[in-house]
C-alpha cells in the first residue's frame, strides 16, 4: 500500500528535496538559473512526449495507481538543473528546475547523466546501478518502484517516452563519480 501522502498529494507538500550539493562552477547560483531558463523548451518537449504516451498507452498510467500524481525529481549528478516529473497521464508534466533549489516532491532519483541516459535507453539495469551505489533514491521509494514496475509490466523502456539517439562514444561523458554511502 502506498503512503497516505500519495493518496492526498496536498499533504506531501511539506517534503522538500534537492540535488546533493556539488561544487558549483564559476557562475554559482546564476548558472543554475540560466541553465534552467535555457532548458524550458526541453521541458515543453518532454511534457508533450509524456502526454502523447498517455494517449497512446493509458494502461501504463493506470498501473501507477496513486503514484501517478507523485512528483519525482530526477537529478543528473553535477548538473545545475533537475527534472521534476509528474506522470499523471494526460495531465502529466515535466519541469526543469534548479538542482540546488529545494523542490517539493515525493521521490528524488540521482545518477550521473550518462547512467540516466543509459537507463532511459534500456541498456542499463536500474537495480544493478542502485545496488552498486551509482543510482541514488530518496523519499518515497514506493513511488519509484511503482513507476519502474508499471513500465516493466507494459514491456516498455523509458526510451518509449522520449526516443533518444544512441550515446556516441567520446570524452563528453563525465568521469565516474565516487560512490556515496
Amino acid at each position: 500500500m502506498l503512503p497516505q501522502s500519495l493518496l492526498h498529494p496536498v499533504h506531501a507538500a511539506g517534503r522538500f528535496l534537492s540535488a546533493r550539493p556539488w561544487p558549483q562552477g564559476p557562475l554559482g547560483r546564476l548558472g543554475g538559473r540560466v541553465a534552467a531558463t535555457a532548458m524550458q523548451p526541453l521541458a515543453v518537449m518532454l511534457t508533450a512526449s509524456l502526454r502523447r504516451l498517455a494517449r497512446q498507452r493509458p494502461d501504463v498510467f493506470e498501473r501507477l495507481g496513486p503514484a501517478r500524481q507523485a512528483r519525482i525529481l530526477i537529478c543528473p549528478a553535477g548538473l545545475p538543473v533537475a527534472f521534476l516529473v509528474r506522470p499523471d497521464g494526460g495531465a502529466g508534466a515535466v519541469q526543469v528546475v534548479r538542482a540546488a533549489a529545494p523542490t517539493p516532491c515525493e521521490a528524488r532519483i540521482e545518477a550521473p547523466l550518462d547512467l540516466l541516459l543509459r537507463l532511459m535507453q534500456g541498456s542499463e539495469d536500474g537495480d544493478a546501478a542502485f545496488f552498486a551505489a551509482d543510482l541514488w533514491i530518496e523519499g518515497e521509494t514506493a513511488v519509484v518502484l511503482s513507476l519502474r514496475n508499471a513500465i516493466e509490466e507494459a514491456e516498455m523502456r523509458l526510451a518509449d517516452l522520449v526516443p533518444l539517439p544512441s550515446l556516441p562514444p567520446g570524452p563528453w561523458r563525465p568521469a565516474k563519480q565516487g560512490r556515496r554511502s
